[in-house]
């Protein structure tokens, strides 16, 4: 009994890996790379956009009257020079 189940489940992975085969090749074939679009001659995607971000100076307080987010103001600065690590 196990033999012919094993022999059907053999059967049915055949099957399916030359029907596979067959619809695989009757697909079109994947486009060649010269009829792809061009990358722009920047490293950066289309689109993106690039900024250095500040961190915005927290008063320091007690632990009696600290601050509430809301009374934090804005959170980061744009800056045009990178960061020094």
């Amino acid at each position: 009994m196990l033999v012919l189940i094993g022999v059907i489940v053999v059967a049915v992975l055949i099957g399916a890996f030359v029907l596979g085969t067959k619809v695989r090749d009757e697909e079109t074939p994947p486009p060649d790379p010269a009829s792809h679009p061009l990358r722009p001659p920047t490293d950066r995607l289309p689109g993106e956009m690039s900024a250095y971000r500040r961190p915005f100076d927290v008063p320091r307080t007690d632990w009696a009257h600290r601050l509430r987010p809301y009374q934090l103001g804005a959170s980061t600065e744009t800056s045009p020079v990178p960061p020094r690590d």
